[in-house]
């Protein structure tokens, strides 16, 4: 949550103390659409769902006001495909301003005037696909001219001075090289960056996780993206987590006792719960 004033932390902190000790949720995700207008290599996910089962904006909101997670994530599949999304935003978010509302997207149906008709309807923050810091983001994304699209959009949005965009780059064995120049287009559009850990559970192709011989350049990478982070506090991912990835590969893309299920939930497209969303289960 980069741009919390104190008033809003001591509330988002007190709910977060009160779900933890009655054993609510922290986070939701909710999966408004799995279709999606990219075809990453690296996703599950990719091209449109002809008769596609879509739970109405209310199913979202009820849910979250039930459940009462701190964080509440509208994603996909890419979630500006659905025509009812403002409403759906609009529903989740209430007039204490709980959830924090997050909006998961690969950006490429992204405008101005987008971004203010979703930031007036309660989104706190935008978070944006970037897998390359060049056009071979198109090329992984089976999207033309979407890297292009990003580098002129995002510096305009950023100049609105909300401090709510955020890049997300999932660590893989092939853009190793390039965590480095990832994290300076944080700096170069003005906006903050995450990381993750390429995971198989999606697509079951271990192909792209960190080989053990590329463990040694991991190391290096990471110790560049904490100094970078204490340099230009840039990088939302904290330090122990970018430490914890390379425990991740380490172990062969496998850490024990996850929490999915218990500290977060997803809501599927049809409006379904399920505990995680790299596992097809549903209750």
């Amino acid at each position: 949550m980069p741009n919390l004033s104190g008033f809003q932390f001591v509330r988002f902190a007190g709910r977060a103390a009160l779900n933890l000790a009655f054993k609510r949720v922290l986070a939701m995700s909710l999966e408004v659409t799995h279709s999606c207008n990219c075809h990453c290599k690296h996703c599950d996910k990719g091209g449109m769902i002809p008769g596609e089962r879509l739970a109405p904006p209310q199913r979202f909101g009820k849910l979250v006001r039930q459940l009462k997670p701190v964080v509440a994530q509208i994603s996909g599949g890419e979630p500006l495909l659905r025509k009812d999304i403002l409403e759906i935003a609009r529903e989740v978010k209430s007039g204490n301003g709980l959830p924090y509302l997050v909006f998961v997207t690969n950006a490429r149906l992204l405008t101005e005037e987008k971004y203010l008709a979703l930031k007036a309807a309660g989104v706190d923050e935008f978070s944006i696909s970037l897998d390359y810091p060049d056009e071979r983001h198109d090329e992984n994304r089976g999207t033309p001219g979407l890297y292009r699209h990003l580098s002129e959009l995002l510096p305009v949005l950023a100049a609105y001075g909300k401090q709510d965009i955020t890049l997300i780059s999932v660590i893989r064995e092939d853009n190793l090289e390039d965590l480095p120049a990832l994290a300076e287009h944080a700096l170069k559009w003005n906006v903050l960056i995450n990381f993750s850990a390429y995971t198989p559970l999606r697509t079951q192709d271990r192909s792209k996780s960190v080989r053990p011989e590329q463990l040694k350049l991991l190391r290096k990478q990471i110790n560049y993206l904490i100094d970078f982070k204490r340099k230009t506090g840039r990088i939302f991912t904290t330090e122990s987590t970018l430490n914890r990835y390379y425990d991740f590969f380490a172990a062969g893309s496998y850490i024990p006792n996850c929490r999915a299920g218990i500290r977060s939930l997803v809501v599927n497209p049809d409006g379904r719960l399920a505990p995680c969303a790299m596992q097809h289960v549903s209750f």
